[in-house]
Order: C-alpha cells, then structure tokens, then sequence
C-alpha cells in the first residue's frame, strides 16, 4: 500500500489552516497511509483514528534535522486509539523517514523548500510542492504561488498547489486571480470553511462551560498589541448586558490555561472565564458555541473547523490572507495609521480604532440570527 508525506509546519494557526489541504490529500489518494509531517501541535489537533488513513505522525524541527515517529495505536482490549511514539535509533532524520517507502510527498510550505529536499534526497517518486529559482527542481508536480503574494488565504495556498500540480488548472493562466478562479478546491472550500479534524461532544461543552446557550469571546492573542484592549471588551460586555441582550444567551469568557489575568482583565466578577486544558476540549467548546467573538488568532480557524459562525476583529492583518472562513463570519477592521515605523505600534493603533458601537452591531446581529434560527 502506497504512503503519502503530507507536510505543515508552524504555528497553531499555520497548522489549522491546512486542514483542508490535508482532507484534500486524503481524498486524492484514498487507498494510501498518510504521514503528517510537521509540528509537534498535530498529535493533539488531530484525534488518532478519526482519520483512518492518517496513522503516522511525524514530528520535525524546523530545519527538518530531527524526527520522531508517532504511530496509531489501540490498548488490548481495542479501545481509544492514541498517538505511541515509536523507538528508534538515534539520529532519525527526515531523509531517513522518506527513504522508508514513501510514493508521494506534498509539502504545504510553500515560502520556503526545505522541508522538500528531505524528499528529493530520500528518492521519493512524486514531489508536490512550490518553489521559486533552481530550488524548484526539487518538485516535479509543481505550483506556481510561492507564498508571497498578498491576495491568497493561507487556506488556499495548498488548494491551489494541489490543483496546479494535478494539471485540473494550468499554471500558465495569466494572474494569480484567473488562477484562484478557476481553482475547483477552493471554490469547494470557500462554501466549506475547514474540516473537523475530530469528533465533537456537545455534552462536552455544556460539562466544561457550565452552560447550555452561550457565545465565546476570546480577549486574548499572542501579544497585547494584537489584540482589541481588555477594557474595550468588558466595556462591549456590560453595554450589551444592559441592554438586555443576553436574557437567553450568555457570553463566556473563553482563553487558555496560561491567560487567567488577562481573562479576568474583561470578565471581572460579571462573566464566566473558561479555559480549556487542551485542544480537543477547546474544540468541543467552541462547536457548542452559538458563534465566536475574537482577535485574529487561532481560535477562529478552530470555530472554522466546528462550523460556528465568527466575528474577526482584525487590526493591520490583511483579511485576504487571515481573515475568518466561514460564508456567514464578520469582520470589524481598524484602520492602520499612516507615517509610524513600528508596525508593533501600528498594529496596536489599528486595534484601538475598532470601534465599541460597530462591534456590539455585529454581536446584535449574530444574536438575533441565533434567535430565529434556534439556539444550539
């Protein structure tokens, strides 16, 4: 049986993103194995078995010198598969990995090939990827879009690769826009926002939230200056509350584990703060959400993957390229003000200019859609 590398490495919100490229990958090839190659975050995005194809992950550093191999496993008695590491000698490389059996390589880092040559050293046979100057002879089933190009969602980068190198669209049509066009993966994907990448417990997020119809807000970033200010969203909160908003829908305060002062920085002694320990509950939680109120950040790739409709706030990032993915999302953007180096400084300004009033329309809008359409 034929194996298929399919490579993502990066952030939480890199690795999302590429859920439909990989659910594409399954598709493509439904009789192969497939190996996830990338970042150590995907043994707990993707649930072991729920996938069947998948029953490798392999966890690289960046400059793909290291690997550890994580295979699918069952206890005796059959039940719950987990990711078990497997032994190995020491020394295991990426190289080393693709010279064990691999048919077919698609590497998804588009900006930079690195992580192909592994492939094009290992001698695996098809080598899918997208790469600019000599470099680009490490693929021979290429794309055209290196990654650089300000007008593509990095959703749609390995949807376009795909489609390219499968010869389904030319990569002579002029403009990357014509290119986009004619793309039948994301077309299909732009109507579908993201695939789950695991089961979804309802029971579960009514057990973690200790409500049955919320919303989620979630305050917080990586950093302060990407982020609308704590006191802008306390200060949404209580407005919407005395108006009543809330008589049969509850906000929680939604961040992780390592972000409790922030939390309290917008719920005070007025909302819930939840904070899932891991991934697969943060899942759960947001699939239960009526919709999402965020930064933009991870999170709204998450709410993408579980269907929950979002409301992006968004301060210099380009929408084109992060924005939200979902047909019914909402974005509120900042402006980004005009002759300031720092773009730390830029990005902080741009978030403040959100205004209260324009978000609490969004909020009031996706409230009474939950209304009429009946809550979760």
């Amino acid at each position: 049986m034929q194996r298929v590398g399919w490579i993502r490495i990066g952030a939480l919100g890199d690795l999302l993103v590429g859920l439909a490229g990989l659910k594409e990958t399954l598709e493509r090839w439904p009789e192969a194995r497939v190996s996830v190659i990338g970042s150590r975050l995907w043994l707990q995005i993707l649930q072991p078995g729920f996938w069947p194809q998948i029953d490798r992950v392999v966890v690289v550093e960046k400059r793909a010198v290291a690997a550890e191999v994580y295979e699918l496993a069952f206890n005796e008695r059959e039940g719950p598969a987990v990711w078990r590491r497997r032994e190995m000698l020491a020394g295991h490389t990426l190289r080393r990995e693709f010279k064990s059996g691999y048919g077919v390589v698609v590497n998804t880092r588009v900006d930079s090939p690195r992580q192909g040559f592994p492939a094009f050293l290992g001698g695996v046979p098809e080598r899918w990827g997208a790469a600019d100057g000599l470099a680009r002879l490490i693929y021979n089933k290429r794309g055209s879009h290196y990654g650089k190009d300000p007008l593509l969602h990095e959703r749609d980068v390995a949807l376009l690769l795909m489609d390219e190198a499968d010869g389904v669209i030319s990569r002579d049509t002029s403009g990357l826009q014509s290119r986009i066009g004619a793309s039948p993966r994301i077309a299909k994907w732009r109507k579908l926002g993201l695939p789950s990448p695991r089961s979804l417990s309802f029971e579960s997020a009514h057990r973690i939230t200790g409500e049955k119809f919320y919303f989620a807000v979630n305050p917080t970033s990586s950093r302060r200056e990407k982020a609308w200010p704590s006191h802008a969203f306390r200060e949404l909160l209580l407005k919407l509350r005395g108006e009543g908003c809330f008589q049969n829908i509850v906000p929680i305060v939604l961040g992780a584990p390592n972000e409790t002062d922030w939390l309290k920085e917008v719920a005070g002694d007025d909302f819930r703060i939840v904070q899932p320990p891991t991934i697969g509950e943060l899942f759960d939680v947001l699939a239960g959400a009526a919709f999402l109120l965020t930064n933009t950040s991870s999170v709204q790739f998450i709410a993408a993957s579980t269907g929950t409709k979002t409301i992006t706030l968004m301060g210099r990032a380009r929408p084109e390229i992060w924005g939200p993915l979902g047909p019914d999302d909402e974005i509120v953007q900042g402006r980004e003000p005009d002759g300031l180096e720092s773009i730390f400084e830029r990005e902080r300004l741009a978030y403040e200019a959100i205004l209260t009033e324009d978000v609490a329309a969004s909020v009031r809008r996706m409230i009474a859609a939950e209304g009429k359409r009946g809550l979760k």
